[in-house]
C-alpha cells in the first residue's frame, strides 16, 4: 500500500512540489515534508526482492512466510506506533519509519536462511507501522481541510503521484542495476532510508491543540471507541484493508508470474516501474475523478478492476495480463486518496494517526494468513484458481459493504463519540 536526488529522481523544486506548496497554509513546511515522502517510496528493490530471494534458495511458501513477518510488524505496532505519532510527535515517528527501511533492507540483503529473514522482514513492517498514519496525519493537519472539501485529496494524490513515479524509475533502475549486482539496488535503498530520516527529524509539526490530549495507552482506547462507535467508518476501514490485500498479492506475485513466463528480472523491472507510471497517474486525477462520480461508483469499479486484474495475471496472455496490471494500477491509484479523504474527515486530530493505523493493522491481520496461503495456493492449484478465489472473496466483501451502507457520506460523528 518520496522523492529527492539520485538516478532520475523528481526534484525537489519541480512544478508539482511548488503546486503542492502553494496550496499549504502559511508556515507550514510542506516542501521538506514533499521531499520526504518521496524519498522514503525509493525502493531500488522492489521489482527484484522475491527474485533476489528465490536465487538465494528460498521457495515462495518460505518467501510468503517471510511475508508474514512483515505484517506481523503492524499486528504488533501498528496502533502503539500510531499513538506514538499522535502523542509525541508525526515527525519522529516517520523519522524512526526511514530508519527501520534502511535497517531492514541491510538484513534482508545479507539473510542467508529463514531466520535471518523473518526478522528483516519484521523490521520492514515496523518501518511500515511507524510511516503509515503518521505521514497521512501530518499533511491533513497542516492543511486544516474542511469535512466537505476535496482539497485534501487532490493534494495527497499529486504527493502520491509524485512518490509513484519516483518508484516506478527507482523500481525500473534497481532491476536493471541488479543482473549486474543485487549489492547496488539494495544499497541504494539503505542509502535513500538513510536520506528520508534526516528529511523527516527537521520537519515542522503543524500546531494541534493540546486540549484533551491523553496519553499513549489512552489514545489508542480513544481510536479504537471512535471506531467502534462509527459503523460507516468501521465498514469503510474493514473493506479498504481487504481491498488493498488483493491488490498487493496481485501486485507482489506478479513478479513470479512473469518470471515462470520467461522474462528477465531486467524486463519485470522495467514493466512494472512503468505500470506504476499509471498508478501515479491515477493518484493525480484523484481529485478531478471524485468530483465527477460518486464515492459509492468508485469503489465498484475500483473493486471489479483490481478483482479483475488478477485473473487476466493468472490465465491471460501476457500482453493482456498486462493491460489488466495497467488499468488495475490506475484505479487503485485514483481509490487511494478518495478513501484517505473520507476516513480523515470522520476523525479528529488528536486521535488521527492512531485510527488511522487500524486500518493498517486490519491490513496486516489479513495479509499474514492470505500471503502464505496464496504461494501455497498457487504453487499446489496454479495462479488462475489463487487469483480467482481471491477476488471472489472481495468482490463478496464488496457486496456486504454496499449493503452495510457503505459509500454513503462520513460525518464527524467520531467527535461526538470521543466526548463520551
Amino acid at each position: 500500500m518520496d522523492a529527492e536526488e539520485q538516478a532520475r529522481h523528481v526534484p525537489t523544486e519541480s512544478a508539482a512540489t511548488l503546486a503542492a506548496a502553494a496550496e499549504a497554509p502559511p508556515g507550514t513546511d510542506l516542501r521538506r515534508f514533499y521531499a520526504f515522502q518521496t524519498i522514503n517510496d525509493f525502493s531500488f528493490t522492489a521489482g527484484i526482492w522475491i527474485i533476489f530471494l528465490q536465487s538465494r534458495g528460498f521457495s515462495l511458501a518460505e518467501i510468503g512466510l517471510a511475508e508474514s513477518a512483515f505484517h506481523l510488524a503492524p499486528i504488533t505496532l501498528e496502533l502503539p506506533s500510531g499513538s506514538f505519532a499522535d502523542v509525541l510527535g508525526r515527525k519522529w515517528s516517520m523519522t524512526a519509519g526511514a530508519m527501520l527501511i534502511a535497517s531492514s533492507t541491510a538484513l534482508m540483503f545479507v539473510a542467508d536462511s529463514l531466520w535471518l529473514l523473518l526478522p528483516a522482514l519484521y523490521l520492514n513492517g515496523a518501518a511500515y507501522a511507524f510511516r503509515s498514519g503518521a505521514q497521512q496525519a501530518f499533511l491533513f493537519d497542516s492543511l486544516d481541510d474542511e469535512p466537505t472539501g476535496t482539497r485534501f485529496t487532490n493534494l495527497f494524490g499529486r504527493l502520491n503521484a509524485v512518490a509513484y513515479t519516483a518508484i516506478a524509475a527507482t523500481t525500473a533502475i534497481g532491476a536493471s542495476l541488479a543482473e549486474r549486482d543485487y549489492a547496488l539496488p539494495f544499497g541504494l535503498t539503505i542509502g535513500a532510508g538513510l536520506a528520508a530520516a534526516f528529511l523527516a527529524a527537521g520537519l515542522k509539526e503543524p500546531q494541534r491543540s493540546i486540549a484533551g490530549r491523553r496519553g499513549m495507552g489512552g489514545t489508542i482506547t480513544e481510536a479504537l471507541r471512535i471506531v467502534r462507535g462509527d459503523r460507516q467508518l468501521l465498514t469503510l476501514i474493514v473493506f479498504a484493508a481487504t481491498l488493498w490485500t488483493v491488490s498487493a498479492l496481485v501486485h507482489l506475485y506478479a513478479q513470479a508470474v512473469l518470471t515462470e513466463r520467461g522474462l528477465a528480472p531486467s524486463q519485470i523491472g522495467f514493466i512494472l516501474g512503468t505500470i506504476l507510471f499509471t498508478t501515479a497517474l491515477g493518484a493525480w486525477l484523484s481529485g478531478r475523478l471524485a468530483s465527477l462520480r460518486s464515492f459509492r461508483f468508485w469503489t465498484v469499479a475500483a473493486t471489479g478492476v483490481i478483482a479483475g486484474s488478477g485473473l487476466l495475471l493468472g490465465g491471460a496472455p501476457v500482453v493482456v495480463a498486462l493491460l489488466g496490471l495497467v488499468v488495475a494500477e490506475l484505479f487503485a491509484g485514483a481509490f487511494e486518496p478518495m478513501i484517505a479523504q473520507r476516513v480523515n474527515t470522520a476523525i479528529t486530530s488528536a486521535q488521527r494517526a492512531t485510527v488511522l493505523s487500524v486500518e493498517g493493522f486490519l491490513y496486516s491481520v489479513t495479509m499474514i494468513w492470505a500471503f502464505p496461503l496464496f504461494g501455497w495456493t498457487a504453487e499446489r492449484y496454479g495462479w488462475l484458481p489463487a487469483y480467482g478465489v481471491a477476488g471472489g472473496v472481495v468482490v463478496a466483501l464488496l457486496g456486504v459493504f454496499l449493503v452495510l451502507g457503505g459509500g454513503r457520506p462520513l460525518g464527524r460523528q467520531s467527535e461526538q463519540v470521543a466526548l463520551h
